[in-house]
């Protein structure tokens, strides 16, 4: 009956986005020639993707009966994209994407359709993930609207890459979003100069407070492991809302971002001053115990990165300076070092096509602490892979079946996530996987707060 009313969910999803688009100001239009050009292009380039995951949770979560969490057996998850760029004449582009999701998590979704600026923390049944118009010049692109800001040269996990923006209502499957903003790239031979501005903030969709994956240790949000102020009574709950920055340009953030190629080397480079990546804790306003705020301090970040690639190795490394203003939060520096290794000698011997393992290190280095008498909490335990050691192996058997794990450890909480699966793909558009997660580590660590959400998945993607 769940998978019956899972599947009514996806369809009503999925009509109701098409539904809108179609109902939008633009049909007004219709009759144009031009227009229905357009949109017989954009519905003619268009690729689309179905998925299904059916999860199931051995345990429930500690004390979730008696505190309200979800502790449902078995859940459901779906999603439909929608991906589509078409060409309008021979400068324009027009990019369009949206992503339907329904689950039987209880409160994930709600809605459809934010405007810029959201302010909801709840994923919605059917959103845009992108919405561009490219100007397409000879030396010269510019790009306005909503797409993902790509940084990095990692494999596995890349410090720089901070500024997107997914729907991790359900984190085991994030959704990526991307962000609102005006772009524009410059062309140098094989390198690019890419000038960004993020004239809005919105509010990341994350975990419902009474889900399984809204994090433990009294948080209330699955951005910190753990909550710790001092002066507040052990009695009180702290209540946490956002408060997201205003629309005036000095609030924006500013992105410059060089990247490029030579033989056998990819490189980038960035600066940026605007709202971090990572929220802090405002205490509340004077005589009050509450609420606190969640805000995104002002930050000045630099990085770079290489990776250097021959035969079938690839050896990279990146870096990131922070810098936050007024003392607001925590200055740290990140580094990460990886290698991948394509095998396919030893593998062909085995009656294999490949084993492809992947090994890196992220570690950072915290130089200034947080100072502001206004702030309580620092972005510490928001800071995803503080001091890690990252493993990944795949191996090809053949042309359909693939299998494979992970393994992420913290080397200083001593807490850790383990990943395995097995994919059987009977053609390019259709695949199926069993994958199983198992966490570990104490309940007030990343990986530890989730110790009784250990499940098995059933995942099914189709593509046309």
């Amino acid at each position: 009956m769940r998978r019956r009313v899972l599947h009514g969910l996806h369809l009503a999803c999925a009509a109701g986005g098409l539904a809108a688009l179609a109902a939008s100001p633009g049909t007004a239009l219709a009759a144009d020639d031009g227009f229905a050009a357009v949109v017989s292009g954009i519905l003619g380039n268009a690729t689309y993707e179905a998925e299904t995951v059916l999860s199931v949770f051995p345990r429930a979560g500690h004390n979730a009966e008696s505190s309200g969490m979800e502790d449902e057996p078995v859940e459901g998850w779906t999603h439909l994209s929608l991906d589509s760029t078409t060409f309008i004449g021979d400068a324009w582009s027009f990019g369009l994407g949206v992503d339907a999701v329904a689950s039987t998590y209880r409160g994930a979704e709600r809605g459809a359709f934010c405007l810029p600026g959201c302010r909801s923390g709840n994923g919605r049944f059917a959103d845009l993930s992108r919405l561009t118009v490219t100007y397409l010049g000879d030396v010269v692109e510019v790009t306005a609207g909503k797409d993902d800001v790509a940084v990095g040269v990692a494999e596995l996990y890349s410090p720089a890459d901070i500024y997107g923006r997914s729907n991790s209502a359900n984190p085991q499957h994030d959704v990526d979003f991307g962000v609102w903003h005006v772009r524009t790239d410059f062309y140098l031979g094989n390198d690019r100069l890419s000038a960004i501005i993020l004239p809005v903030e919105e509010s990341a969709p994350g975990p419902a407070s009474h889900s399984r994956w809204s994090g433990g240790g009294g948080s209330g949000t699955s951005e910190f492991a753990r909550i710790d102020i001092p002066w507040l009574p052990p009695s009180v709950t702290p209540d946490i809302q956002n408060d997201l920055r205003g629309s005036a340009p000095a609030e924006w953030g500013y992105l410059l971002k060089y990247d490029g190629a030579a033989t056998g080397v990819d490189y980038f480079a960035t600066a940026y001053v605007g709202p971090g990546p990572f929220p802090v804790l405002r205490a509340p306003r004077p005589g009050q115990i509450n609420p606190y705020y969640k805000v995104r301090p002002r930050v000045s970040i630099a990085s770079a990165g290489a990776a250097w690639t021959t035969g079938a190795a690839k050896l990279y490394a990146e870096g990131m300076g922070y810098l936050a203003a007024g003392g607001q939060d925590e200055d740290f520096t990140r580094g990460l070092i990886g290698a991948k290794y394509r095998e396919t000698s030893i593998a062909n011997r085995l009656g294999l096509d490949e084993i492809t393992p992947v090994i890196e290190f992220a570690k950072e280095w915290v130089h200034g602490k947080q100072d502001n008498m206004l702030y309580v909490v620092s972005s510490r335990e928001a800071r995803p892979n503080r001091n890690n050691l990252m493993l990944s192996a795949t191996v090809q058997v053949n042309s359909k079946w693939k299998v494979g794990g992970g393994y992420n450890r913290s080397l200083s909480d001593r807490d850790a996530l383990t990943s395995l699966f097995v994919r059987y793909q009977p053609n390019d558009d259709l695949s199926f996987a069993l994958s199983g997660a198992e966490y570990h580590g104490r309940d007030e660590t990343m990986f530890g707060r989730f110790s009784r959400h250990d499940n098995v998945e059933f995942q099914m993607k189709y593509s046309f």
